[in-house]
């Protein structure tokens, strides 16, 4: 039975376990503590060593502090102040303390202070009934004087060795783990780096021949200076379209690319969006009347927006080109406009094809084909990066975009709002301005005709 003062000094230990922050040298500042104690409560220990050993029993660690050196706070390492003996073992093996006399055969006659001591405490540091290591006490007493209070207390102060060693390389693996993953990370960031660059490398180098093909092609059908067949019209007019399909991936994958290495710039300046939709509008008539679609432009009197015309441009022909490809022949397109005092909310609604409620919650998202549904009938093909282009573009202008839709067939309303040009956002305009985060200027991607 342990007294209660003993049982005192077990908790306050324990307590400074706990309080211990540095917990990568949590031994090293606990056990000139425990020496202490220990000699607080008539243990007259000459020195402590913990000796830890892995599942093969090789020493993992060891620790050693004395009375002489706990004073300077500093812990020395003794395994070599120990030679190998046999009859303690076993014991220590199965879990049992064992009282040695025979210091001489355990302690090295060089160790300074040998002829004080008088007895050794050998105890074991189990975890989950596995020996981990053991506890060395080196006593000034006879071997005789060693009470079974004192092991039953010694027992208790390993346990809390135990949880220390637990603790501290717990703390050491999850530094080391920390440590790989930063260099993990570090080259992660290199290798997005070196994919952002192959991307933006490659699809300039794209761009100008496959812009030369739609030229020529689009030449030859129109501008031929012999009459074509039938057959060689059809061919070029595929042609066309594939060269325009791969222009716009092309040009998708670099605004992508510049949006997730923050090399996007936002230039914004007051203008009237109701005439940047006219001029959009004009631009896509031919594509709209290949079909017999029939724009309406809702026409307000609007606030100038605060915003990249260029961007917004290219929101509108996104968000336009999609009511193109899903809008059935013979269809309808409105483009509506409201504001609140605060923001202009732009709204492009069709008749066509729709989007189902489960499938709502999938736009927006990178790469978002959705099965049987308003982006996967596209006629013409798409990468799924122009919602999301457009979402990026829209929210680094400090607005929203969403959508609505009644359902397949019912057709669908996509709508983006801006800040409105008051005096109080112009006087704050620096705050809306985006600056590439390499300091290089993003040049604006030539729009491509839908």
């Amino acid at each position: 039975m342990v007294s209660e003062d003993k049982i005192e000094v077990f908790l306050k230990l324990q307590q400074i376990v706990l309080d211990i922050e540095e917990s990568t040298k949590l031994l090293e500042l606990f056990l000139p503590k425990v020496l202490s104690e220990l000699n607080s409560v008539g243990y007259p220990y000459i020195f402590l060593s913990a000796i830890f050993i892995d599942s093969e029993q090789k020493v993992k660690q060891t620790f050693f502090i004395d009375t002489i050196q706990s004073s300077s706070g500093e812990v020395t390492r003794g395994e070599n102040l120990f030679q190998k003996g046999s009859e303690w073992e076993m014991k220590v093996m199965y879990g049992e303390a064992a009282v040695v006399s025979d210091v001489a055969a355990l302690i090295s006659s060089s160790y300074p202070q040998f002829s004080k001591v008088h007895s050794l405490l050998i105890l074991p540091i189990q975890h989950m009934r596995n020996l981990s290591g053991v506890l060395i006490l080196a006593s000034s007493q006879e071997a005789d004087k060693i009470d079974e209070e004192e092991i039953e207390f010694g027992k208790m102060i390993t346990r809390l060795l135990d949880l220390s060693f637990r603790l501290q390389d717990t703390e050491i693996s999850l530094t080391k783990i920390t440590q790989q993953v930063y260099e993990m990370n570090a080259k992660l960031h290199q290798l997005d780096k070196l994919k952002d660059d192959f991307v933006s490398v490659a699809s300039h180098e794209l761009r100008t021949p496959m812009t030369a093909i739609r030229s020529y092609v689009w030449m030859a059908l129109h501008r031929s200076d012999i009459p074509l067949s039938q057959k060689l019209e059809r061919y070029l007019y595929r042609t066309l379209v594939s060269t325009e399909r791969l222009i716009n991936l092309v040009n998708d994958m670099l605004n992508l690319s510049r949006i997730e290495a923050g090399r996007i710039e936002i230039t914004p300046k007051a203008f009237d969006i109701l005439e940047l939709v006219k001029e959009i509008v004009e631009e896509i008539k031919p594509k709209a009347n290949e079909k017999k679609l029939q724009i309406v432009v809702m026409e307000h009197k609007l606030p100038n927006v605060f915003a990249d015309l260029d961007k917004v441009h290219e929101i509108l022909l996104n968000l336009l080109g999609n009511s193109l490809k899903f809008t059935y022949p013979g269809g309808n397109i409105t483009i509506d406009f409201f504001t609140d005092g605060n923001t202009v909310e732009t709204s492009v609604k069709d008749n066509g094809s729709g989007i189902s409620a489960d499938d709502l919650s999938k736009l927006f998202h990178k790469f978002s084909r959705l099965d049987n549904s308003y982006t996967a009938m596209s006629s013409s093909g798409g990468t799924g990066l122009g919602l999301y282009i457009s979402k990026s573009l829209v929210e680094l202008m400090h607005g929203k975009i969403w959508v609505k839709s009644e359902g397949i067939d019912k057709g669908a309303t996509f709508s983006f709002s801006l800040p409105i040009a008051t005096e109080e956002v112009l006087k704050n305009a620096d705050k809306f301005i985006v600056k590439p985060k390499d300091g290089l200027e993003a040049k604006p991607l030539e729009p491509v005709a839908i």
